[in-house]
């Protein structure tokens, strides 16, 4: 992010054709347990800290079929001196342990700025430059950008939906232990080495 008085901001949704977002609705158990997943999906799949997500909005409240609750997360990825991506993430239900709803929608977009502060900076050689530099060779760079950025919603959806599944079979508190040792391991392992 381009810290300037003004600025040339350029914007263009992650995903080219509208509505530019992707949306998720989810109807079962263990509606409340989502909004934690949702965090920490965040933070692993667009490799994020804790200070790069800023939480907007929240409501959560009892009603008459459980838990109501409505939150807005905005995630800044800085991807190089220019360019962010600035995603949201609106997460809204109601629901309890046993049956609810859920609808999840993300949106992304890629920020390009420029800095106008000095009077080089909004001479019409300048622009000039920084037009044809952009043209160029940023413009590839920026593509990459929003490829990159529909992968990871991308992906962000798909491990959405895998533990939507889960919550939906009631596995999410099985852990995966290794099956125990039996006294045949030790020499079958010898035999193999």
């Amino acid at each position: 992010m381009v810290f300037a008085r003004s600025k040339l901001t350029l914007e263009d949704n992650c995903f080219i054709e509208e509505p530019g977002g992707v949306e998720m609705k989810y109807v079962g158990p263990g509606v409340t347990k989502i909004y934690h997943r949702v965090y920490e999906l965040m933070k692993s799949v667009f490799r994020v800290a804790d200070s790069d997500i800023q939480e907007t909005r929240y409501s959560w409240g009892k009603g008459e079929r459980g838990e109501k609750f409505k939150v807005r997360w905005w995630l800044h990825k800085d991807m190089d001196l220019f360019s962010y991506l600035y995603i949201r993430f609106d997460l809204s239900g109601e629901g309890s342990e046993k049956t609810g709803h859920a609808t999840i929608s993300v949106r992304g977009l890629l920020r390009s700025e420029y800095p106008q502060d000095t009077v080089w900076q909004r001479s019409l050689f300048y622009e000039m430059l920084r037009t044809l530099w952009h043209r160029i060779f940023y413009h590839k760079k920026r593509e990459e950008y929003a490829e990159e950025c529909r992968h990871a919603t991308i992906l962000f959806n798909r491990k959405l939906k895998e533990f939507f599944e889960e919550l939906k079979s009631g596995s999410e508190f099985r852990k995966e232990t290794p099956p125990e040792k039996t006294e045949e391991e030790p020499e079958r392992r010898k035999i193999t080495e």
